[in-house]
C-alpha cells in the first residue's frame, strides 16, 4: 500500500486553539448580548467599558457589539491560557470550573475596577444566574473543545493518524 505524501496534514493545534477562542468569544459574547437585550441580565458585554468612563455610547448597541469584539479577541488569549494550563485534564469538568473561575474573577475580584457595576451581593438574582450560566457555558466550550483536540493529538502521536 503506497502512502500519499501530498495529503494535507490538517490544521495545527495552535490554530485550532486560536479558532476555538475566536469562535467561543464571538458565540458566547453574542449570546451574552442577546441575554442583555432581552433583560435576562442587567450587565451586558459592555461591562468591559465600565473600567473607563467613556460616555453614553458604551451602553448602546454600538458599545455592546464593540465589547463583543473585544471579548472575542480576549477569548483567544483565554483559550491559549487554557491550552497551556489545563488542556491535559480530561473531561468536561475542568471547563465547567474554568467558567466558574472566570466568572468569579470578573464579577467578584475585578468588580472594584468596573465603575457602574453593582457589588455582587447587590446584583439581582437573574443577573447572577444568567451571567454565571453564560460563563460556565463559555468555559465548557473553550475547555472541552481544547481538551478534546489535545487528547486527539496525543492519540495520533501515539498510534498514528490512520
Amino acid at each position: 500500500m503506497s502512502e500519499n505524501r501530498n495529503e494535507p496534514k490538517g490544521m495545527s493545534f495552535a490554530l485550532k486553539v486560536l479558532l476555538t477562542g475566536l469562535f467561543g468569544g464571538l458565540l458566547w459574547g453574542s449570546i451574552w448580548y442577546v441575554a442583555y437585550f432581552f433583560n435576562f441580565t442587567d450587565v451586558g458585554p459592555s461591562l468591559f467599558w465600565m473600567a473607563w468612563s467613556l460616555g453614553d455610547w458604551e451602553d448602546q448597541m454600538v458599545g455592546q457589539w464593540t465589547a463583543v469584539g473585544i471579548f472575542t479577541l480576549l477569548s483567544i488569549g483565554v483559550a491559549f491560557f487554557y491550552r497551556y494550563v489545563f488542556a491535559r485534564i480530561k473531561g468536561m469538568w475542568m471547563g465547567f470550573f474554568f467558567g466558574v473561575i472566570l466568572w468569579i474573577l470578573v464579577f467578584f475580584v475585578a468588580n472594584p475596577l468596573f465603575v457602574d457595576l453593582d457589588p455582587l451581593l447587590e446584583m439581582e438574582g437573574i443577573t447572577i444566574v444568567t451571567t454565571l450560566c453564560l460563563f460556565i457555558m463559555y468555559g465548557l466550550f473553550i475547555g472541552y473543545s481544547i481538551s478534546y483536540e489535545y487528547e486527539l493529538l496525543q492519540f495520533e502521536r501515539k498510534y498514528g493518524s490512520n
